[in-house]
């Protein structure tokens, strides 16, 4: 396997927090996107079961579906900032803060583009960003592979990606390195 591609994924330090940044393209409408981040039917299919009240206040707590099923337990979190179907920033207990923008692009028409800007602020040790890195890429293409139809196989799921994760930690880990 060769070096993995980073894609996106930057990180901003400031005292003892990092802010990690993604950008991505996807040939869906922003609707399309909104829905895969706020609808649980969907929401499952890439990233996590949902339990959501969509105010700002409201509850956004998510439930990972790779693993022991007796391990499974809900992450609670709460809506910060909603601006449908364009902005959606919540809180997560593991996670911290999440902001994700949907930007419409023009495609001349042909298929209809949004770009995703996903924001993470992580309070705590830099240890976590490598691997937090790593974990959202593998997220943001299983998104990619959730809006092309394809099933998630959350019961493989961490036996099936596994390595990719560890390739990837290990990519972030160097670039993030000084001198990287």
């Amino acid at each position: 396997m060769s070096t993995p591609e980073l894609i996106g994924g930057a990180v901003l330090h400031g005292g003892d927090r990092a802010t990690l940044h993604w950008v991505r393209e996807y040939p869906h409408s922003v609707a399309t996107l909104w829905t895969a981040l706020t609808v649980p039917a969907v929401t499952r299919q890439w990233w996590a079961d949902l339990r959501a009240d969509l105010r700002p206040g409201g509850e956004f707590s998510l439930m990972w579906l790779y693993g022991p099923p007796d391990g499974l337990e809900w992450w609670p979190g709460q809506v910060v900032a909603l601006d449908p179907p364009r902005l959606l920033e919540h809180t997560n207990s593991e996670h911290g803060v999440l902001r994700w923008q949907l930007e419409p692009l023009d495609a001349g028409g042909l298929v209809a583009r949004t770009r995703l800007t996903l924001t993470n602020e992580l309070e705590g040790e830099d240890a976590w960003v490598p691997l937090s890195l790593a974990t959202w890429q593998l997220q943001l293409e299983q998104l990619e592979r959730a809006l092309r139809g394809e099933p998630p196989g959350w019961t493989t799921w961490p036996a099936d990606h596994d390595a990719r994760l560890r390739l990837l930690r290990a990519a972030y880990e160097a670039a993030l390195s000084p001198g990287g």
